[in-house]
Formats: structure tokens, C-alpha cells, sequence
């Protein structure tokens, strides 16, 4: 996907990874974690390139991918191998999206240089359970033929973390990342924020850490397809 660049790599990555859905503008925004001007052009040249398709209901305008395109099945093979994975992990956060501070997607799939058996590692803070999270991600999961290992922080323990120099967030935000909620501005006011007083209910029981800092792996358990 060298060939696109970050927000055409988003864009193509939801709406290919989902053809049989339709979105709005803001919608494709929020999920991509862009600018809703830079997706609004994206779409645009999408349109007029065959690759994307737009209905207008009332004043609302949809666009979807256009599966009769010519070029259709190859381009949605390149892009699930990659940017596709956002795609496809924003559309499983949809439901837990409103609780949902930041998502993103890093390690080796963010970075390009995955293999055939890495994980998709993801990071969401926001005020929701480990417990919600692999719900949500268990489908992706088989959609992607990949094991999704999800991070769940709550906002006040992610900024206390950053702020301290936690050993596996410091990592974590020094590599690659591909935003599937929010953006680097969410990120940055996040990481920024005082702490809260007091704990919540939710605490770090759900990753059980293990030594050197990082959380233990909680891979979501369910049939790999083949």
C-alpha cells in the first residue's frame, strides 16, 4: 500500500473491507480517525475513478465500494492484506465506538512487516471492559484470519502510564500505529490529561501484567477460518 498515502490507505481500508455497507462522511472520518476534509477529497477521486460509489438520500450523501469496478477483487485482496485490518477492526468497535477514546492498531501489522501468523495487536483506551472489547473483536478476528490481541486501558491509567514512562506504552507510541478510532490529536490530549482521583472499575486485572511491564497477551479464542 506503499502506493497511497495514509488517508487513501484508511479510506480504501474501510470501505473494501466492508463493500456491503454504506457510509457517510463524517462516519468514514470518525472511523479512519482523518481529517473530514482530506477523506472528502479522498472520496471524491474515489468516486470519479470507479472505485467507490455514491447514493444521495434526502441531503445525506453514502458512499460504499463499488464491487462491479474492473479492478475490484484485486484491489480488495491488497488492501485486506494491510490497510485493510483498520477497517476491519473500526467496524467491529462501531457498537463501543461512543465509549471509545482512541483505537489503533500497532506492532508488526501497523509497521508493514507482519507474517503470515502475527497477531494483530490493538490498542483502545476509553471506559470500556477488556470483556466488551474481545466481544467486538472476536468476528474480526476470523474475518482477518489473524489472532487479535487487544490492550484495554481507561483514560485516567493510559495518561498516568504515559506520564510515568511506562515501559510498553513508551514502545507502543514510538512505533507505528494505525488509527481505527479517534487520531494523533485524541491520542496527544489524552496522554496529556490530569489523572483522575480514585480508581475505576475496570482495572488492570483485565491484562493481568506480566513482567518487564507489558500486559500479557489475551488473544481472543474462537475457530481460526481457514
Amino acid at each position: 500500500m506503499v502506493l497511497f498515502g495514509q488517508t487513501r490507505r484508511a479510506v480504501l481500508g474501510l470501505l473494501l473491507g466492508h463493500p456491503d455497507e454504506s457510509y457517510y462522511l463524517r462516519q468514514v472520518a470518525r472511523l479512519t480517525g482523518a481529517a473530514p476534509a482530506a477523506v472528502q477529497r479522498e472520496l471524491v477521486q474515489l468516486v470519479a475513478a470507479g472505485i467507490v460509489e455514491r447514493t444521495d438520500q434526502g441531503r445525506q450523501a453514502y458512499f460504499r465500494a463499488n464491487a462491479r469496478c474492473p479492478v475490484f477483487p484485486e484491489l480488495r485482496g491488497l488492501v485486506t492484506k494491510t490497510a485493510g485490518a483498520a477497517g476491519v477492526i473500526a467496524g467491529a468497535l462501531t457498537p463501543l465506538a461512543e465509549r471509545v477514546r482512541v483505537a489503533f492498531i500497532y506492532g508488526s501489522v501497523a509497521g508493514g512487516d507482519e507474517k503470515r501468523d502475527s497477531d494483530v495487536d490493538v490498542m483502545v483506551v476509553g471506559d470500556v471492559s477488556f470483556a466488551e472489547v474481545a466481544r467486538a473483536l472476536r468476528p474480526a478476528q476470523d474475518r482477518l484470519h489473524r489472532e487479535v490481541n487487544p490492550s484495554v486501558y481507561p483514560p485516567s491509567e493510559f495518561a498516568e502510564k504515559v506520564r510515568g514512562g511506562h515501559h510498553f506504552l513508551s514502545s507502543v507510541l514510538k512505533g507505528d500505529m494505525i488509527f481505527v478510532v479517534g487520531g494523533t490529536n485524541e491520542l496527544e490530549r489524552l496522554a496529556e490529561e490530569r489523572v483522575a482521583e480514585g480508581t475505576r472499575d475496570e482495572p488492570a486485572r483485565d491484562r493481568g501484567p506480566a513482567r518487564g511491564g507489558r500486559p500479557r497477551p489475551r488473544r481472543l479464542r474462537g475457530p481460526r477460518a481457514q
